[in-house]
């Protein structure tokens, strides 16, 4: 979707005045990868339950197994 927003914002270069740049089929792939890139961004720092934030520390995963595995191969 955020590839499609930018090549609408191209698309809507001649009737505003917020923005100003060349109509051409460059500008609308510059804009659409721009627009994908920021949007791919923005999907990585916010998620449905606000800013996403992972904290590692180094030493904290447990070098233990909790299940036991087994050494039977299944046979049909």
């Amino acid at each position: 979707m955020g590839f499609w927003v930018g090549v609408l914002l191209m698309l809507l270069n001649p009737f505003t005045e917020l923005f100003t740049f060349d109509v051409s089929l460059i500008n609308a792939f510059l804009l659409g990868w721009l627009s994908s890139g920021t949007s791919y961004a923005l999907c990585m720092l916010i998620s449905d339950g606000g800013l996403q934030h992972e904290h590692r520390i180094r030493g904290d995963v447990d070098a233990k197994v909790e299940t036991k595995t087994s050494s039977k191969m299944l046979s049909w």
